[in-house]
C-alpha cells in the first residue's frame, strides 16, 4: 500500500447534499477519480464552495484532509494582506520600493532578468506575484508587508492551518519558518476575499483582475475552455501541483481548490507531467457540472 492511500478520506461541510444539487453530481463524479489516483500514488484534495447562494452556500471537500507544501498558492495570502494594508492607508500601490541584487531569486518571474537595483511599484510587484508567480517580486513584498501582518490576517480570517513563514527559495525551518496550506483554509481565504468586508470593493476587484490574468495554463487553465470565466493562482514545486481560485459563471459563482502531490518521483518535470493532467481533468469536470 502506498503511503498516500491511507490518508484518503471524503468529507462534506454539511450533513447532506441534495441529490439534485450540482455538488452531489461533483461528489459522484470526482470521488472515483480521487480514489483511483490515490491507488496510483497520488494524494489529492479538491474543494468547491458556493459563492452565489444558488446552491445553499454548500461546500464540498474531497480527498486528503492533510496539509500540503503550498508552492506559490501561498502568495494569495500575501496579496490579501497587502491589499488589506492598502485599504487601511498604511501602504499605497503607487509606492515604489527598491529591488536590490540580493533580492533576486530564480524560478518563475521576470524581475530576475531586469537590471538591479531598481525601484518597482507595489502595484507591479503584486501583479507579477500573481500573474507570472514572480518569486523575486514575492520576496520583496514579504519585506514590505511582513510576516506578522500576514499571520494577523490569517487569524482574523479564521484560517486554522495556512501559514506564510518563509520567502521563496528560503530554507524551511519548521514549524515557524515554513509555508503550509490546506483545502479548507484555501476555500476560506477565497470566500473571504470574494465576500467579506475585510477588503474594499476596489481592492477585491483588483485581486480578481490580477487572478484573471494568470499566465500559467497547465492546471485549471488546461482543463477549462479558454473563455471560461476563471480567476486563479497556481503553485508547483517538487512533487506538488496546485491551483486555487474562482469559477465565475454568472449566478453560479464558486471558489475551488485543487491540490495534488505524488509519491512516485521527486523530479520536478516528471511530477508535473504526472500531476498536471489530473488537476486539469478535475477542473474540467467541475466546469462541466457548474456550467450545466
Amino acid at each position: 500500500m502506498n503511503r498516500f492511500l491511507i490518508v484518503f478520506v471524503m468529507f462534506l461541510s454539511s450533513a447532506t447534499i441534495a441529490a439534485e444539487s450540482p455538488f452531489a453530481s461533483l461528489q459522484a463524479e470526482l470521488q472515483p477519480i480521487l480514489e483511483q489516483a490515490s491507488a496510483k500514488g497520488l494524494r489529492l484534495s479538491v474543494g468547491v464552495s458556493d459563492l452565489s447562494g444558488a446552491f445553499g452556500e454548500q461546500t464540498l471537500l474531497l480527498g486528503s484532509d492533510t496539509s500540503y507544501p503550498p508552492a506559490s498558492t501561498i502568495k494569495l495570502l500575501l496579496i490579501a494582506a497587502l491589499m488589506h494594508q492598502v485599504d487601511a492607508g498604511r501602504l499605497a500601490l503607487s509606492d515604489a520600493v527598491p529591488v536590490e541584487p540580493d533580492d533576486i531569486v530564480g524560478g518563475m518571474g521576470v524581475l530576475q532578468n531586469e537590471a538591479a537595483p531598481q525601484l518597482v511599484s507595489l502595484q507591479r510587484l503584486a501583479e507579477l506575484t500573481i500573474t507570472v508567480s514572480d518569486n523575486t517580486a514575492t520576496n520583496v513584498l514579504v519585506d514590505v508587508v511582513g510576516y506578522n501582518t500576514m499571520a494577523a490576517l490569517a487569524r482574523q480570517l479564521q484560517l486554522q492551518t495556512m501559514q506564510f513563514g518563509r520567502k521563496m527559495f528560503e530554507a524551511a525551518q519548521p514549524p515557524e519558518k515554513d509555508n503550509i496550506i490546506d483545502t479548507r483554509d484555501s476555500l476560506q481565504l477565497l470566500t473571504q476575499i470574494y465576500q467579506s468586508d475585510f477588503l474594499s470593493d476596489s481592492s477585491r476587484s483588483q485581486i480578481l483582475t490580477w487572478m484573471s490574468a494568470q499566465t500559467v495554463k497547465t492546471k485549471i487553465g488546461a482543463g477549462m475552455p479558454a473563455d471560461a470565466p476563471v480567476a486563479h493562482k497556481t503553485g508547483e514545486n517538487g512533487p506538488v501541483s496546485h491551483d486555487i481560485g474562482y469559477l465565475l459563471i454568472p449566478g453560479r459563482e464558486v471558489a475551488l481548490a485543487i491540490f495534488a502531490e505524488t509519491s512516485n518521483t521527486t523530479d520536478f518535470g516528471a511530477a508535473q507531467a504526472e500531476l498536471n493532467p489530473v488537476v486539469a481533468d478535475i477542473a474540467g469536470r467541475i466546469y462541466q457540472v457548474m456550467a450545466r
